[in-house]
Parts: structure tokens; C-alpha cells; sequence
């Protein structure tokens, strides 16, 4: 019987669905990649000649298919090129072929969808691609010829009742039936095939052949299309956010005992996609840094977990591509929620969603400001800020922290056009909506800690005092905070929200002296002002207004245990003890705070400014002051370390990296510094927090004064 070569591309690139240029002896993908290419298999699949040849070669087909028993992993995935079904049948009826793609051509959303995705974001894209390559390999290696991949069982997923998105990969793309969400009552099994357009896919009257090679690589590319690309499952959805309710919210909720993030934001995800979205791209960006390990602390000794606590393979998928596609979806939703009448730009998925938000706002304030009964713009504008506070810690949560400030640079003009926004309403609200506060506190404790590691200036400017009034704070016109806190019910918050507005403060104030002195390293033209240094009253202002906020704190954010000297258990039998003492409070918010207090008097300590009146004037005095200095670093260094020791909550964990950043620079013992580091590989580990580059630098700066 005659025969053509199935595909003449490498086989790599046929593995992966990949545009082939079937370069000889290495195509150009494979050496650009710079991986070595397999080559070329030319397999032969013979041409359907008519019923004719069929009926006459049907006999030695029937014999062939037969070597298999009925449910084999062989005779399951023996299809059509052209089409994949969930349920192990063939799809090579033309009729069925053309009712179905008469379907797919009725819905261009699929077509969109890749169109759109093909303009995602450069970074994304970069690091989508590098895990789909370690991500094939994997799979390469885990798969033997001589061991066909795992089969896709019915329980291995839960059920496919949603519709789902792709991400596309290169040219190949998936196609769904539009009008039902991966279902159909005529299919054996409930399922619409999956159908594959690829440039070299052979037409549907093409038999495949029944080479073990290529049976085994459709069943690949199947695992991994129904394992990676397959998202907004309902089992999946419901997965991620529980995870995001019980673990991540926490963190976003740190000073709000409303308990914004955890309580309401899930509930008004349910009819809000971009919401919903943004809470999915978090939650499998935060499994991807965990790789794909989970701990709740809702975990039962004796009970099974509930199914929407657990995901099927959870450690072999690639949560970085959901993550990024959940992304991109989560974009897009934004994007069409504002187009009644704000049409985004074309480029509008490239911008970070502070950007986009803050165009929309904009055009508000110019077109149609809100009446004061209409309440509607009020909730667009807390959800669509919600959502970009989410995917704000989706950027945020492995970066380093010299590279936040990147994320941050819309906050200002954000809030600068939200409270103009209010202003032009009838009514004039003084303060911001309750979903607003609990956004804004995040951005402005992300941005003092961006500040801290660029020592540039922080982008919400504690000098606004009209910004922190709409925040919540009772900041008086001399800008110091009202001892008067009737009109707030939760004491804890606002000793938390009042002590970030300092940190604020403090952590400009480092910036300023920080450029003062390479202003004086680096000669400037004579047409510039030269930079003047910090005084010494800033200085003791901002000591005074600490020490104000330590003196009128709550009870609560004394320590409710403390051991001074506990015995360092990883060295047992023999007896030893810890440099360092625990410090644990029965609020993670108040041990958030007390670090945070402990750690700006430490920056003050170590950069205060000297002048002709305070300075020491004789060696004495001199010598008597490093001595103060030393003994003060001490005792917040071991306040600041000793709260890390007693593992609070992990609410409280993930801002840690800054303060032991900084307590790391006044360290000498290699013991103390073991157990710093110790501390941060355990923040990192335990949470998926980007800790590493923080963990380098400290050791570096270590070996330079060795």
C-alpha cells in the first residue's frame, strides 16, 4: 500500500506541537533552545483510499486491534490525529468531525483567546516557557519507551464541569465546543472530544499507524494539556480558593479584624470573575513557590480532608502556568468589566492593574461623577481595587524586595484620583469604603518595605494628610496623630495602621539621609542644589512620635510568654541554649507591630544625624555614646529576632524578611548569623516567600568583613 511520512518534524518539536523548519541535521528550534535534537523519525501512515480498501484491509485491522484487551492503555488512545476523546474513542467519523468544528466556528472565543495570550506579558511569557521545558522533560524522563504514560482515570479528575481557557502554546490550539461546558449527552461518556489544530496535524481521513513511539507521545501531550492547561474547573476553582481563603488571606488581613480579604472578598468573587480570578492567579502562584505543597491549619489528625482541600497530583502540576493564565484571565475580566464606558487600550494587559484602574478612575471624575445615592461606581471601584491588591501580591510574592517598587509606582496617582473622586461626589465621604481601607493598608505596608530596600522615597507620601484622613487615621493639621480613638472599635488596628504611617516616615527619612550622602560622594554641577542632610529635630521628632505610639499602645501587644534563655532543642543530649530569647504575643497583628516598632528604633539608632550641639566633645563622651548605640542595637536585635524565634502566625511571618534583613547588618557571632539565616530559609520554605536573594546578600556582606 503507498505511504507518506506522518510528519517530517524533529521529534521534539513534534512532541511539543511545534512549528518545525526541518533543518538538517539539528533543526533551528531545538539549537536555539540549546538542547540537543533527537532528529527525524519518518513513521508512515497510509491514506484512506475509500470503503473500498477499507473493507479489504478491515481483517488484518481488526486482527491487529484485537492483540490489545478491551480497556489496555494501547487500545484507549489508538485515535484520530485530528481528535482526542476523554472517554478513549476515536473521532475519525467525518460527520462528527464536521458537526463539531461547525460548533468550534460558531464560537471565536478559543480564537480570542489565543490572539490575546499572544500579547501577554514578556516576563510571563519567559517564564511560562521555561517551565513548560522543564516540565517536558520531566515527563520525557519519567516515561520509558517501554512504559506508556499514565493514563488519565476518571477519578484522577474531578468532574469537567466548567468551561476552561488555554493558554496557547507556540501553534498548536485547543478547541472547546461552545455550547456545552465539556459536555455532550450524544457522546458515550458525557464528553466532547478535545480536537488539536496543528500546522502539520494530518487531515481526518488519515489513519494513524500504530507505532508505540507515537502512542505514547498522544498520550503526553494529553496528560499534559488535561494536568496544565485545563483551568476555572469547578473542583480546581473551589481548590484554590479555599487555599487562598485559609492561607493567603491572612496575609492581606493582618491589620483589618473585619477580616476583609477572608470573609467578604471570597464571597463577592462568586459573582465577580475578575475577583474570582485573581484570587485563583495568587493561590497556584503561591503553590508554585511551595511546589504544589499545602498545610492548613485546619488539617485533622484522625478525619480525611474534604475534596476541595486536596488536588490530584498537586506536586507534578505546573502551578506557574496556571498561575499566569489565571493571570491573563483575571486581566481580561478587568478589562471588560470597564469597557461599558471605558474602553481600556490595546495594551491594556501589558499595564499592571493600579494603571489600568487609575485610567478608569480618570474617566470618571471627567465624564460621570457619581451621584450621591448612586453607589454603584463606589462598588466597582472597591472591587476592581480588591482585585488589583491581590495581583499586586501575585507580583510581589517572588520578587526581591529592591524590585517591588516596580509594582507600586500606580498606587499614588490611584488614590490621588480616588480621593478626587470622592470630593466630587455630593455627599463628599471623608473616609474611604471598608474593601478601600483594607486595600490601601496593604499597598502603603508593601510600599514603606519597597522603600527600605531601594532607599528611595515611599510613593504614598505620609506628609498627604488628606490621604491618611480618607485611610482612617485622626491626623491633626500639625500632622500628628488624635489621642481621641472613640470612632474606632478595634484598638489593634489602629495602633497597626498608625504605627505603618510612622514606618512610613522613618523609612523616607532614611532615603533622604541615604541620598544626602551621595550627594556629597558624587560632585554635582554647579547648577544643582546640593542635597542637604537630615537634621537632628527630624530626627527627634520622629524618636518622640515612636515613643508617643509605645506609650498609648494597647494591652494587647505586651508579650503573653517570653523565654529568656530556651534551650536550643537540636543539640540534644548535651545542654544548650539559645543566644536569642522567644517572644510570643497571643495576636499575630501585635507581633507584627512590636517588630516593626523594635526595627525602626533600630534604623533611627544607626542613622542619626550629627551636628556641632549634640555631638560628644571629647573622646569620653565619644566613646560613651558608641556604647549607648551598641547596647540599644543589642536589645531590638534580639527583640526583633526573638519574635521570629516564636514562629507567629504566618500573617506576620512574611514581612519578617526586611527586619532580618536589617538585623543582619549588626550580627558578628557565626552562630547568631546561622540562626538568622536559619529563619529566613524556614520563611521561604514554609510559605513560598522570596527570601533567597536576601539570604545571599547577607552572606556576601558577611564574607566582606570576615
Amino acid at each position: 500500500m503507498p505511504g507518506v511520512p506522518s510528519n517530517k518534524a524533529c521529534e521534539r518539536c513534534k512532541k511539543r506541537h511545534l512549528k518545525c523548519d526541518e533543518t538538517r541535521p539539528s533543526c533551528q528550534r531545538c539549537t536555539n533552545a540549546g538542547v540537543e535534537c533527537p532528529g527525524y523519525v519518518q513513521t508512515r501512515k497510509f491514506i484512506d483510499q475509500g470503503a473500498s480498501v477499507r473493507r479489504r484491509y478491515a481483517p488484518y485491522r481488526e486482527r491487529e486491534y484485537n492483540r490489545d484487551a478491551p480497556n489496555s492503555p494501547r487500545r484507549t488512545t489508538t485515535e484520530s490525529s485530528s481528535g482526542i476523546g476523554l472517554d478513549g474513542s476515536t473521532t475519525g467519523d467525518i460527520a462528527n468531525q464536521s458537526a463539531f468544528q461547525s460548533q468550534q466556528a460558531a464560537s471565536p472565543a478559543a480564537d480570542r483567546l489565543l490572539e490575546a495570550s499572544q500579547a501577554f506579558f514578556g516576563s510571563s511569557i519567559d517564564e511560562l516557557n521555561q517551565h513548560n521545558q522543564a516540565h517536558t522533560r520531566k515527563h520525557s524522563d519519567r516515561n520509558t519507551p517501554n512504559q506508556p504514560a499514565a493514563i488519565l482515570q476518571p477519578d484522577s479528575i474531578t468532574a469537567l464541569e466548567q468551561p476552561w481557557s488555554v493558554l496557547n502554546r507556540d501553534s498548536t490550539q485547543l478547541s472547546l465546543s461552545p455550547n456545552t461546558p465539556f459536555g455532550d449527552a450524544s457522546h458515550p461518556h458525557g464528553n466532547t472530544p478535545i480536537h488539536f489544530q496543528h500546522d502539520n496535524a494530518p487531515t481526518p481521513a488519515r489513519i494513524p499507524s500504530l507505532d508505540i513511539q507515537s502512542i505514547r507521545s498522544e498520550k503526553e501531550d494529553f496528560h499534559d494539556v488535561v494536568s496544565e492547561l485545563m483551568t476555572d474547573t469547578e473542583h480546581e476553582i473551589s481548590f484554590l480558593i479555599r487555599h487562598f481563603t485559609q492561607v493567603i488571606a491572612p496575609w492581606l488581613d493582618l491589620s483589618d479584624s473585619t477580616r476583609f480579604f477572608a470573609t467578604y472578598v471570597p464571597l463577592r468573587a462568586i459573582d465577580n470573575d475578575f475577583l474570582r480570578y485573581s484570587i485563583a492567579a495568587l493561590a497556584a502562584k503561591q503553590l508554585a513557590q511551595m511546589k504544589g505543597a499545602t498545610c492548613t491549619a485546619s488539617i485533622g489528625m484522625f478525619t480525611s480532608p474534604a475534596t476541595m482541600e486536596t488536588y490530584p497530583n498537586a506536586s507534578d502540576v505546573d502551578w506557574f502556568l496556571k498561575a499566569a493564565n489565571y493571570y491573563y484571565l483575571a486581566i481580561t475580566r478587568m478589562n471588560s468589566s470597564m469597557s461599558e464606558s471605558f474602553t481600556p487600550s490595546s495594551s491594556a494587559v501589558l499595564e499592571y492593574p493600579v494603571d489600568t484602574i487609575n485610567k478608569w478612575l480618570r474617566h470618571q471624575i471627567q465624564n460621570s461623577p457619581p451621584s450621591a445615592t448612586d453607589d454603584s461606581v463606589w462598588k466597582k471601584a472597591e472591587a476592581l481595587l480588591t482585585g488589583a491588591t491581590v495581583l499586586t501580591m501575585y507580583r510581589l510574592i517572588g520578587e526581591p524586595g529592591e524590585k517591588w517598587q516596580s509594582y507600586l509606582n500606580g498606587a499614588k496617582p490611584l488614590f490621588e484620583s480616588l480621593l478626587q473622586l470622592y470630593k466630587s461626589a455630593p455627599d463628599n465621604p471623608t473616609e474611604f469604603t471598608q474593601g478601600t481601607k483594607a486595600s490601601f493598608w496593604n499597598l502603603a505596608r508593601q510600599d514603606y518595605l519597597a522603600s527600605y530596600f531601594s532607599r528611595l522615597p515611599t510613593y504614598l507620601d505620609p506628609t498627604d494628610l488628606p490621604l491618611w484622613r480618607a485611610a482612617g487615621l485622626p491626623i491633626n493639621e500639625q500632622g500628628e496623630i488624635s489621642s481621641h480613638r472613640a470612632s474606632f472599635p478595634f484598638d489593634e488596628d489602629f495602633a497597626s495602621n498608625s504605627l505603618t504611617w510612622l514606618l512610613s516616615k522613618v523609612t523616607n527619612f532614611l532615603a533622604h539621609f541615604k541620598t544626602s550622602q551621595l550627594d556629597q560622594i558624587v560632585p554635582q554641577s554647579p547648577s544643582t542644589t546640593p542635597i542637604s542632610p537630615p537634621s537632628t529635630s527630624s530626627w527627634l521628632t520622629l524618636s518622640l512620635e515612636l515613643q508617643s505610639w509605645v506609650d498609648r499602645m494597647p494591652e494587647t501587644f505586651r508579650p503573653c510568654l517570653r523565654l529568656n534563655n530556651p534551650r536550643d532543642t537540636s543539640k540534644l543530649p548535651e545542654v544548650s541554649y539559645m543566644p536569642f530569647p522567644e517572644i510570643f504575643y497571643s495576636l499575630p497583628s501585635c507581633a507584627a507591630a512590636m517588630q516593626q516598632y523594635h526595627f525602626a528604633r533600630l534604623a533611627l539608632c544607626l542613622n542619626r544625624p550629627a551636628d556641632a550641639i549634640t555631638s560628644p566633645s571629647t573622646a569620653f563622651d565619644r566613646l560613651q555614646g558608641y556604647r549607648e548605640v551598641t547596647k540599644e542595637v543589642d536589645y531590638r536585635c534580639k527583640e526583633i529576632i526573638g519574635i521570629s524565634l516564636a514562629r507567629p502566625q504566618s500573617c506576620a511571618r512574611i514581612y519578617m524578611t526586611a527586619f532580618l534583613y536589617g538585623t543582619g547588618h549588626c550580627l558578628e557571632k557565626p552562630a547568631e548569623r546561622q540562626i538568622l539565616l536559619d529563619l529566613l530559609s524556614g520563611i521561604g520554605a514554609d510559605l513560598g516567600w522570596e527570601t533567597e536573594s536576601v539570604i545571599q546578600k547577607l552572606k556576601a556582606l558577611w564574607g566582606e568583613h570576615q
